[in-house]
């Protein structure tokens, strides 16, 4: 097949760019193993070389497209090599057998390996939870999963704030709410700030019933487990498990608030809100 056009060889010109884009995709893999789970990144605004999370998972994405395409090019102006190779090999015996057979073979070796966890494919993933959990601190945890889609007036109901109180703390420390339908996602973008530092002007209010309003929300107990929960509103374990598979949700004494949420798609303190019913 014809390769050159407008005086540029393509084949070359594929051939380079593979080296390039698989150079980009090693880079962009290796930060995506290591980087921190979505919940973390948006609520403090993980960036990498100044790039976020989702701007590396395009990236990412893309050039791993491209590069799909490329090999495809890359196939259709070596098929004669490649076809030639191929003929020898059979025509030379069974010589092509061995290479077809352990390409095979550990190909199998991986999948099946990844795919049952065994050792040492299992260290593979552990290292890179390991990594992912390395970002989790009190700063990057947000309060609930989500927090930072929640708009200004959704998110103060959650603290236990009004939004007239949340517009208050703001404008003290500089920022002015002029829209309370705005998400805290987007309040931190017109600010230029992480929704993790919104967040903190409450944690650091000198107003002690404020604290304590924010610790009993959700802060604190999101990261208590369930069994701490039912004991501090003095429920039985099996009156609370009720309580919840009433609700369409099946817990473990060992599950944490933040955890059951996240699985369910709600907030802890609807969690909260379902227990205390219970007293009602």
């Amino acid at each position: 097949m014809k390769t050159k056009y407008a005086g540029i060889n393509w084949r070359s010109f594929i051939s380079i760019y593979m080296v390039f884009s698989f150079l980009i995709m090693t880079i962009t893999g290796i930060t995506l193993y290591i980087s921190p789970p979505g919940r973390i990144a948006h609520w403090s605004n993980w960036l990498m070389l100044g790039i976020t999370k989702e701007e590396w998972q395009s990236l990412h994405t893309l050039f791993s497209f491209i590069w799909v395409v490329a090999m495809v090019f890359h196939l259709i102006f070596n098929w004669k090599p490649i076809i030639s190779y191929i003929r020898k090999k059979v025509e030379a015996g069974n010589k092509i057998k061995i290479e077809l057979i352990l390409s095979a073979g550990l190909s199998v070796f991986v999948f099946t390996g990844s795919y049952f966890q065994i050792v040492p494919f299992n260290y593979v993933m552990e290292f890179g939870e390991y990594m992912t959990n390395s970002w989790s601190t009190d700063e990057t945890e947000p309060p609930f999963p989500h927090a930072e889609l929640l708009t200004i007036s959704e998110f103060s109901k959650t603290i236990g704030i009004t939004a007239v109180q949340f517009s208050g703390i703001m404008s003290k420390n500089g920022y002015m709410i002029s829209d309370t339908l705005m998400t805290i996602q987007e309040a931190g973008e017109k600010f230029k700030i992480a929704p993790s530092e919104i967040y903190n002007l409450f944690k650091i209010s000198n107003s002690t019933s404020l604290n304590k309003t924010l610790t009993s929300a959700g802060s604190g107990y999101g990261r208590k487990m369930i069994s701490e929960l039912f004991k501090n509103k003095n429920i039985l374990w099996n009156d609370g498990v009720k309580i919840l598979e009433n609700n369409g949700i099946a817990i473990k004494e060992d599950d944490k608030i933040k955890n059951i949420a996240e699985k369910y798609d709600i907030l802890p303190i609807d969690l909260i809100n379902m227990i205390e019913s219970y007293n009602n």
